[in-house]
């Protein structure tokens, strides 16, 4: 008698801070500032996911490999939970082969690396919904600077009641993403064991047939390391209080011992660089500002266009009154054009195909556009779909 598998979820939706590998059989729950940008880059190469748009974002990232947070619409061979069947979900649990992990982080370092990559270091969409608060830092000019500003943001506690902040993942206790006590995982891992996750990792794909290198970069964007008088003058007490959940559900993971904190405070060097990225984040707002306004204008353009074009009652297209000829088949540089191109050239031939004295010229003209060895890469399948049909009229 075969025993039903443990469900992974206990009574809790799927979360959307999932990434789901099926032909791995792996799932990563993700945890912002826990090792986010390192686990991202390797689930995006195992899933063969186009490395290319996560590079193209606009959404005003320091580099590229932040990009890997600009929008989950990038990512097209890696589901989240949330977007599987409830047949598809029943089939994912530890009992079945499947490999599901999180990673958690102490949360005096983690508070203290969101802080100064987001704030401190002026991240540009902080910036745009914070920049007038208070407890916003200023750029660094010495450490004790910096450590005053920091006292202060943690006395403040804004992640408890700012609009925005006390939804933020950077700043919420990680059981609110990671539900420990909702999903059953095959493991949870502390940030110090990472080496040991790609270990299992390796072994988990190894008895699937699937091992192969991970991709694994690092991604430091902290240039003050946490020290000792980070957690001074009643700092540690704070912190302790405010992410209570997280000790009571991780705490015995975690120790003050244990930190890793720079010996000697902050050299005059770390400082100045913390103060140049302060200064970067600002010119890459300027051009993610500029880059955004670009690309209202394009669409404003491209929707003015389309108007131009008008259809009649009889099917007929026209343009600014006159009727509009078929289009010339395709060069060759046509691959390279824009798809709302080629969408357009091909439903003005369906229509043309609709009036029976046009119908072979169209119907030649959509013969060789299929066998145009690069139209799925193109051409929507809807589109695809009305021009077969429009050929098989022409019959």
């Amino acid at each position: 008698m075969t025993s039903t598998p443990t469900p992974l979820l206990n009574g809790i939706s799927a979360p959307a801070n999932s990434f789901v590998l099926p032909g791995h059989k792996m799932v990563y729950i993700d945890t912002t500032k826990a090792a986010s940008t390192t686990l991202r880059w390797m689930v995006a190469d195992l899933a063969g996911e186009d490395f290319e748009p996560f590079y193209a974002g606009i959404g005003g990232e320091q580099t590229r490999l932040m990009g890997i947070h600009d929008g989950r619409q990038r990512w097209k061979k890696t589901p989240r939970l949330n977007d599987l069947s409830p047949e598809e979900l029943a089939q994912i649990s530890p009992d079945n082969g499947w490999f599901i992990f999180a990673v958690v982080r102490d949360p005096y370092s983690r508070l203290w690396s969101a802080w100064e990559s987001k704030l401190l270091l002026r991240n540009v969409k902080f910036m745009d919904r914070y920049s007038d608060q208070p407890w916003l830092p200023r750029v660094p000019q010495s450490g004790e600077q910096v450590i005053e500003d920091w006292r202060a943001f943690v006395r403040a506690r804004p992640w408890d009641d700012v609009p925005g902040l006390d939804k933020d993942a950077h700043f919420r206790p990680q059981v609110h993403p990671i539900k420990p006590d909702g999903i059953n995982y095959t493991k949870i891992y502390n940030l110090s064991e990472l080496s040991t996750l790609f270990n299992d990792i390796h072994t988990h794909l190894g008895k699937l047939g699937l091992d192969q290198e991970l991709y694994i970069l690092k991604a430091n964007d902290t240039p003050l390391r946490m020290t000792a008088e980070v957690l001074d003058s009643g700092v540690r007490e704070i912190i302790e209080d405010a992410y209570a959940d997280d000790f009571a559900a991780f705490g015995d993971r975690w120790s003050i011992d244990k930190l890793k904190l720079a010996p000697n405070g902050w050299s005059s060097d770390a400082i100045d660089h913390a103060a140049f990225h302060t200064v970067a984040n600002e010119r890459i707002g300027d051009l993610r500002t500029e880059a955004q306004r670009l690309r209202r204008e394009l669409r404003a353009a491209r929707r003015k266009l389309n108007q131009r074009t008008i259809t009649a009652a009889d099917g007929s297209q026209t343009a600014n009154g006159a009727p509009l000829a078929p289009p010339a088949p395709l060069p060759s540089g046509m691959r390279d054009r824009p798809r709302s191109l080629v969408t357009e050239s091909l439903a003005r031939c369906v229509a043309i195909a609709r009036r029976p004295g046009d119908r072979a010229l169209a119907r030649k003209f959509v013969r060789g556009l299929t066998r145009w060895t690069l139209l799925r890469r193109v051409v929507p399948d809807s589109v695809q779909q009305r021009m077969r049909a429009a050929s098989r009229r022409g019959h």
